[in-house]
C-alpha cells in the first residue's frame, strides 16, 4: 500500500494518533535523549544569552536587568528555532533523514514540528531558569503565562524561518553561517536586550520589522516595563502575524520534495 493509500484509508483521529507519536518519538530521541546521554551540551543553550545579561547587568550596574531578562528570553528560544535550520540540514544531506520522512506518511509539518519539539526541550532548561529569575522578582503567575505565550510565538516564528531555509540550504556549512548571522540580525541588533526607546525615532519602525523586537518589548511590558498602549496593542497584533506568515511560507513555499 503507498503512502497516499495509507493516509486515505486513515481516519481522522487515527491521523491524529499518528502524527502525535510521530512528534513524542522525534522529539525524545532528538531532545530529550541526547540531553541524557550528553548533559555537556546544555552549557551552549546557555551560554550566549547570559552572556550578554551578565555583560548588561554589570555594566548597567543592575539598570537594565528587565530588558535584559527579556532580551535573554527570546534571544533563547529564538536561537534554538533558528538552530533548526541548520539541524534540518544536516539531516536531509548527511543522514537523508527529509527523504526518508517523504517517503513515509509523515507530512511536512509534523516533520518540522517534531524537529521543532526537539529543540524546544533544549531551550527548556535556560527558558526554566530564567522565568523563576523572572517570577522571583514579583512577576505574577498571570504575566508568566502571558510570557510563555509570547515564548510561544517566537518559537513558532523562527522555527518556521529554520525549516524554511533548510529545504534550499545545499551544504552544512552554509546553513550554520546563514543560522548564526540570522540570530544576530534578529536578537542582537534589535531593540531585545535594550529599551527601544533608546533608539531614534527614524529607527524604531525598521525595528519593528523583526519579529524578536515585539516579542522583547511584551516581555518587558509584562515585566512592568512602560509603554503606550499603542506600542503593546501593535505588538500584541505583529507578533501572531509573524508567526502566521511565517508558519505559512514554510509549510506551502518550502522544498519538502527534492525535484
Amino acid at each position: 500500500m503507498t503512502v497516499q493509500e495509507t493516509r486515505r484509508h486513515e481516519t481522522l483521529s487515527q491521523s491524529i494518533r499518528r502524527n502525535l507519536r510521530t512528534a513524542g518519538a522525534i522529539g525524545y530521541y532528538l531532545g530529550i535523549l541526547p540531553m541524557v546521554r550528553i548533559p555537556t551540551l546544555l552549557p551552549f543553550v546557555f551560554a550566549t544569552p547570559f552572556t550578554i545579561l551578565f555583560i548588561l547587568y554589570i555594566g548597567g550596574e543592575g539598570q537594565l536587568i528587565t530588558s535584559a531578562l527579556a532580551g535573554a528570553l527570546v534571544m533563547t528560544v529564538a536561537q534554538q528555532g533558528l538552530i533548526l535550520g541548520a539541524d534540518l540540514t544536516v539531516f536531509k544531506i548527511d543522514h537523508k533523514f527529509q527523504a526518508i520522512s517523504v517517503a513515509s506518511p509523515v507530512s511536512s509539518f509534523t516533520y518540522m514540528f517534531s524537529i521543532a519539539l526537539s529543540e524546544l526541550v533544549f531551550a527548556a532548561p535556560p527558558v526554566i531558569v530564567l522565568l523563576l529569575i523572572i517570577n522571583h522578582a514579583g512577576v505574577g503567575l498571570f504575566a508568566i503565562l502571558e510570557i510563555i505565550s509570547v515564548i510561544l510565538l517566537t518559537w513558532i516564528t523562527t522555527s518556521s524561518i529554520g525549516f524554511f531555509l533548510s529545504t534550499y540550504v545545499l551544504n552544512t556549512r552554509t546553513a550554520f553561517i546563514t543560522v548564526t548571522f540570522i540570530s544576530t540580525l534578529i536578537s542582537i541588533l534589535p531593540p531585545v536586550f535594550y529599551p527601544i526607546k533608546i533608539l531614534p525615532a527614524y529607527l524604531r519602525p525598521l525595528a519593528e520589522l523583526t519579529p524578536t523586537t515585539h516579542a522583547s518589548i511584551l516581555i518587558q511590558s509584562l515585566e512592568g516595563v512602560h509603554f503606550s498602549s499603542q506600542q503593546i496593542t501593535l505588538s500584541w497584533v505583529a507578533l501572531p502575524i509573524f508567526a502566521v506568515a511565517f508558519l505559512s511560507l514554510a509549510l506551502f513555499k518550502a522544498r519538502w520534495r527534492e525535484s
